[in-house]
């Protein structure tokens, strides 16, 4: 992923936006959602050895549009740093800003659209809108528990859903087993967002839940997958919830 993301910014083609992303992703996080695409392919891995370049190309996708919301959600909350470093917007601007988290969801969609079947880029793009709207259901406030669910599945846990789901899609999983990783993926992200919430002190987050429903989460997620066959990236799954939980 990290060949990706240096291939990105050094043929951008444009200096001043090969700049923004050079500073943007020189600390590039935790590559989450692409290890959910890969872990959920091999889970299934009926095909995996001959889609590998496209599994790399998915979890690069999925990467640059996580990317362009963490820009823009910086923009609307306002932040100053993210990942050890100022934010685009704090570096940048709001403007420039702005246009590079659109070049980054532009990158994500040309990739979706052009290697992979219409399913795909339908998926992306309908992840795109409902994290759109809860960003905007956010942004209202009058917030309760039922809301701050429905919030946070929206920003984080369909995005990790679509993953794991794309993942198992692409290396030829049955209906079944696409569904238990949609399922776990779904799970993951919620009890994900509420342990991040925690941790950040969010206010919505202490006020409307607690981690006992993170852990209720974190638990439907390994029961999702537990009818899977047994293999090391199923465990791997299991351990990456588990570790999540934890730090």
């Amino acid at each position: 992923m990290e060949d990706e993301l240096n291939n990105l910014v050094n043929d951008a083609g444009i200096p001043s936006v090969s700049k923004l992303y050079g500073y943007f992703f020189q600390n590039s996080g935790k590559h989450l959602r692409p290890a959910l695409v890969f872990l959920s392919a091999g889970a299934v891995k009926k095909q995996q050895t001959n889609e590998e370049n496209h599994l790399i190309q998915l979890g690069f996708a999925l990467e640059l549009l996580h990317s362009a919301s963490l820009v823009h959600d910086d923009i609307i909350d306002e932040d100053m740093t993210r990942r050890g470093q100022k934010t685009l917007n704090n570096m940048f601007g709001n403007k420039i800003a702005v246009l590079a988290g659109d070049t980054l969801f532009s990158h994500a969609y040309s990739i979706t659209s052009n290697l992979f079947p219409r399913e795909y880029s339908q998926v992306v793009a309908d992840l795109s809108f409902k994290m759109c709207v809860a960003e905007i259901e956010q942004a209202k406030g009058n917030i309760n528990r039922e809301k701050y669910f429905n919030i946070i599945e929206g920003k984080t846990a369909l995005f990790t859903s679509v993953c794991c789901k794309l993942g198992a899609i692409l290396a030829g999983g049955t209906k079944s087993e696409i569904k238990s990783l949609e399922s776990f993926g779904l799970n993951f992200g919620m009890a994900y967002q509420i342990k991040d919430d925690f941790v950040d002190g969010d206010p919505n987050a202490l006020k409307y839940v607690t981690m006992d429903d993170a852990r209720a989460f974190s638990s439907k997620a390994k029961k999702a997958i537990a009818g899977l066959d047994d293999s090391v990236y199923k465990q791997n799954l299991c351990e990456l919830m588990d570790y999540m939980m934890n730090v």
